[in-house]
């Protein structure tokens, strides 16, 4: 394959990426140059065009750049909305490269196509920022996918996120200090050069392999002797996709659903093993109520005794105990030092904010998602929480756990299913802290 023209040689990649810079760095002296505020700059044409402009070049390079821009959600609250709005685009701006280019790095790993596969299918399944997915059969009769990555990738993540770190702050619209910027960054840094190690992501799966306690939940297998650094191959467990389990009748999306939520729980409040990639493509769902999880080459483990943090902080919340909140919150080191003596101050923030989501959610023993207004009432809160934006920081242990909650609830939006939301947190919440076992040898 040739670097150049595809994941982009670092000659080019630098290229693409400093005119980038150069190109919001004029934006950003326009905009102060026609003095806007920070709540004004939100709202600008300006500011659309910004993220618009990133969405064209990040959009032309595979690799850290374009999963950068697929991260945008953890950059919300440090950009402006209308910027990561326009960089959340790059989910769907992935391209599959030719087979003719895949078919190479296959045999690389795994010998003559024709010595260990019946049949290759040369269109590909699915594509991403990372690699690309294509169904094959194995000379045993096995269905499984095959998962390539990209070459030169892997090599250019380090510099890609530094130079994206430029151009961020470039923007000179951060709403974060650069430190906690270039904290959430690491965090980033360190899931992309997993995700980038196809061996890495076949010892995820082995854990959560041993990790059978969620009743529904269906993973893949790996089929070892194929599988290494850049190719993953895995027996294939073909579902409905999210957009197919939508028209589905509401019996079979409150099963899903209630999968779904017993399963975000178990991982954010019992194991802390979390499956991090919530795009939807990464879940299928089957006609009996189970579900299907794809691709873990993003996983974030949390430690037990942050498991415990964040159980605590959860059952202050619903109690509405402010001032337990406010430490919590302290303890998860979600506060900047001002922000810690601020408790009366951000009462009133706390308590909003529970009223517009956890308030929701708990106020009956049913929650409807079909009628859900959360994410409306939380934007409409936005001008409350800018005022108190310099009173707290990036916890970039969080960044992923946060992530993966956005994206369970957008998926139980668009099911619109009823849940009975207090009784499984109530069954979550009375499950202790079960870590899983450490990752198994590759």
């Amino acid at each position: 394959m040739n670097d150049e023209s595809r994941s982009g040689s670092p000659g080019r990649r630098g290229r693409t990426l400093l005119g980038l810079g150069l190109r919001t760095a004029a934006r950003s002296a326009w905009v102060g140059a026609r003095g806007l505020l920070p709540g004004e700059v939100d709202s600008s044409a300006a500011l659309q065009a910004l993220g618009a402009d990133w969405v064209r070049t990040l959009g032309q390079l595979k690799g850290a750049a374009m999963k950068l821009g697929q991260f945008a959600s953890l950059l919300r609250g440090a950009l402006p909305d209308a910027v990561v709005d326009q960089l959340e685009a790059l989910q769907q701006q992935a391209h599959p490269l030719p087979f003719d280019e895949i078919a190479p790095l296959i045999e690389a790993q795994c010998g003559a196509l024709d010595r260990q596969f019946a049949s290759i299918e040369p269109q590909a399944l699915a594509a991403a920022s990372m690699g690309q997915v294509h169904r094959a059969r194995l000379r045993d009769g096995r269905a499984v996918v095959i998962k390539v990555r990209y070459p030169g990738v892997r090599n250019a993540i380090d510099e890609d996120l530094r130079q994206l770190a430029r151009i961020i702050k470039s923007a000179r619209v951060l709403r974060i200090d650069a430190a906690s910027l270039d904290a959430s960054l690491a965090e980033i840094r360190a899931r992309l050069h997993e995700e980038a190690d196809y061996r890495i992501e076949r010892q995820h799966l082995a854990r959560f392999a041993t990790d059978t306690r969620v009743p529904g939940i269906h993973l893949p297998e790996a089929v070892d002797a194929l599988c290494g650094e850049s190719v993953l191959v895995l027996t294939e467990h073909p579902a409905l996709r999210l957009s197919e389990a939508c028209a589905a009748p509401l019996s079979q999306r409150q099963q899903w659903s209630v999968t779904l939520t017993r399963w975000l729980l178990h991982q954010l409040l019992t194991t802390g093993l979390i499956h991090a990639d919530p795009n939807p493509g990464n879940f299928g769902f089957l006609p009996d109520g189970h579900v299907v999880l794809y691709d873990f080459g993003c996983v974030k483990t949390l430690t037990p005794a942050l498991v415990d943090q964040l159980r605590q902080a959860l059952r202050h919340g619903m109690a509405q105990d402010w001032p337990a909140v406010h430490a919590a919150l302290v303890g998860l080191g979600t506060l900047t030092a001002a922000g810690a003596e601020r408790l009366d101050a951000l009462t009133p923030l706390y308590q909003a904010t529970h009223d517009a989501a956890l308030g929701r959610l708990l106020a009956a023993p049913q929650y409807d998602f079909a009628q859900d207004q959360i994410h409306e009432q939380m934007r409409a809160l936005a001008p409350l929480h800018f005022r108190h934006i310099r009173d707290f920081r990036s916890a970039p242990e969080l960044l992923f756990a946060g992530r993966t909650l956005s994206g369970y609830y957008w998926m139980l939006r668009q099911l619109a299913a009823s849940l009975p939301l207090p009784a499984l947190l109530d069954e979550a919440l009375a499950t202790p802290v079960q870590p899983v076992d450490s990752t198994p040898a590759a």
